[in-house]
């Protein structure tokens, strides 16, 4: 176990510090973007008054492509069906799914005045975005993805520099999960450990809508560079667990319903067709001298964050209970947090800024465990986490900072009461302790001076947990130990944060 769990963080790792490092890569070529930029301008350029400068043009048609990364969490039970209509599952649990995802699409910005740019766009998602689905009823589960989304809305912005746009974003947005071949999950269920059930349930497309935001900041003649985050909530969807294959069976077990949350964050290139040829824009470049890099600084702020857990269970040595599931699950959890934090940065040469730093999540990440061996659930919340590591990053303006940062993370799991899935009570004073994982993480994100001193910063950070084995027990001498319940979670979070520097901008 602990040779494939060091395998699939390296592997993890690896995809995530490669897309670290292209980020970081593209980040250097926005150096060139002023003389590119100069390059393209008209011979007969307007003469500008000493307080005006050369601005990027924002308004134009665009086709953007890129990639990211996603986690989903679905609030699931299931209802009376036309098998055991006496045994309706009323307890919601909250299943969970991760992957990768590529996007492309288009649209059109306006440049309002010097600092705002709003528009319209529409995009497409390809993805592999893998969970569980199940009917907890009858122990059968199955393998769901999320293998598309598009999306069409609206964004508004303000250009923190000519050349560097932070928007919001909102709209309509559908997505597509796949169908799913039902397995039994457990002993207790009416199919055999890992066998086919003959059961399925559909493929299905959801509705629902979305906000976002992000910084986009341009590169070179026409090409930008976009990094944004997205929260979509879709519809309530009822999906038949029905007879496909097996001869003799009832036409249906179950009505599951399904209602998913997905949380994305993707990088992108992004192309208009104005060919980026500049304009002057009356505006001060004063302010680019009140932002010093070097120094200690206090951070504060806010944000929101998604967990996936994959789940097993297996005996308590020594015990003599039922046979554990030997089918994994993944679960899922969200919620809010607040992060505050310190750390100090030193300013190299005229573009690079790398330092340390230490800070402290209080949050309410809120999911399930199960010991679905037992047919058990109960509800956990990540409730605190630390981390400390470093950061690097470029000054794509004197004072706008990109970077990427990694380091070690510890989070803390509460105490979870255990329910009886097909009841919805408490199950004989079962209780899962309050556990602590340990594990790596990696992300990056956006400074930008605003004031003397003061900084503001969003950031997104991925972090893989190693797996924990909690143990199920009972205060009931009669109930004792139950099983031991393998939880290995990934954690993905956005903040906005303001940050104070102690050299008051100097």
């Amino acid at each position: 176990m602990g040779s494939i769990v060091r395998d699939r963080f390296c592997v993890r790792g690896c995809a995530l510090l490669a897309i670290a490092a292209t980020v970081s890569f593209a980040t250097l070529n926005i150096s060139l973007s002023q003389s590119a930029l100069a390059a393209d301008m008209p011979v007969k350029a307007p003469v500008l008054k000493a307080s005006t400068i050369i601005a990027t043009n924002w308004t134009g048609f665009y086709l953007t492509a890129g990639g990211g990364y996603g986690i989903w969490a679905a609030d699931s039970n299931t209802p009376l069906g036309s098998v055991l209509p006496s045994s309706a599952l009323p307890l919601v649990q909250s299943q969970g799914g991760r992957g990768w995802l590529g996007r492309v699409g288009g649209g059109f910005d306006y440049q309002v005045n010097p600092y705002i740019v709003a528009g319209v766009f529409a995009d497409y998602d390809f993805s592999d975005l893998k969970g569980t689905i199940h009917d907890a009823r009858v122990g059968l589960s199955g393998d769901i993805k999320q293998t598309r989304a598009w999306a069409a809305g609206a964004r508004a912005g303000w250009l923190v520099t000519p050349t560097l746009l932070g928007y919001a974003n909102g709209g309509y947005t559908n997505a597509r999960f796949s169908d799913t071949n039902m397995v039994g999950f457990s002993s207790g269920g009416r199919t055999s450990v890992g066998a086919p059930s003959g059961f399925v349930t559909p493929a299905f497309s959801t509705s629902g809508w979305f906000v976002g935001g992000g910084m986009e900041a341009a590169l070179a003649s026409g090409w930008f560079w976009r990094n944004e985050y997205r929260y979509a909530r879709y519809d309530n969807n009822v999906i038949p667990d029905v007879n496909a294959f097996a001869a003799g069976a009832p036409s249906a077990f179950s009505s599951i319903h399904f209602k998913p949350t997905v949380q994305t964050i993707t990088t992108q290139l992004v192309y208009k067709f104005n060919a980026g040829r500049v304009a002057p824009v009356a505006r001060s470049a004063a302010t680019s001298a009140g932002a010093g890099w070097t120094g200690g600084y206090v951070n504060a702020g806010f944000g929101y964050g998604f967990w996936a857990a994959d789940q097993t269970t297996s005996l308590v040595p020594g015990t003599a209970n039922i046979v554990p599931v030997v089918v994994e699950q993944r679960s899922g959890g969200q919620g809010w947090l607040g992060r505050f934090g310190a750390g100090y940065d030193h300013r190299f040469g005229a573009n690079i800024v790398a330092g340390v730093f230490g800070d402290f999540d209080v949050s309410s990440l809120k999911g399930s465990i199960q010991d679905v061996g037992a047919g058990l659930d109960g509800q956990t919340k990540a409730t605190w986490s630390w981390a400390a590591g470093g950061r690097a990053g470029w000054l794509i303006a004197p004072d706008v900072l990109s970077y990427v940062n990694a380091g070690y993370t510890q989070t803390r799991f509460s105490s979870a009461t255990m329910f009886f899935v097909l009841t919805a009570a408490p199950f004989n004073g079962l209780t899962t302790s309050a556990f602590t994982a340990d594990g790596w993480f990696v992300g990056g994100g956006v400074e930008a001076a605003i004031a003397r001193g003061w900084f503001w910063r969003n950031e997104y950070r991925y972090a893989q947990y190693g797996s924990e084995v909690v143990t199920n027990t009972s205060s009931n001498p009669a109930a004792g130990i139950r099983n031991n319940i393998n939880f290995e979670p990934t954690v993905q979070t956005i903040t906005t944060q303001i940050v104070y520097k102690f050299n008051s901008g100097s």
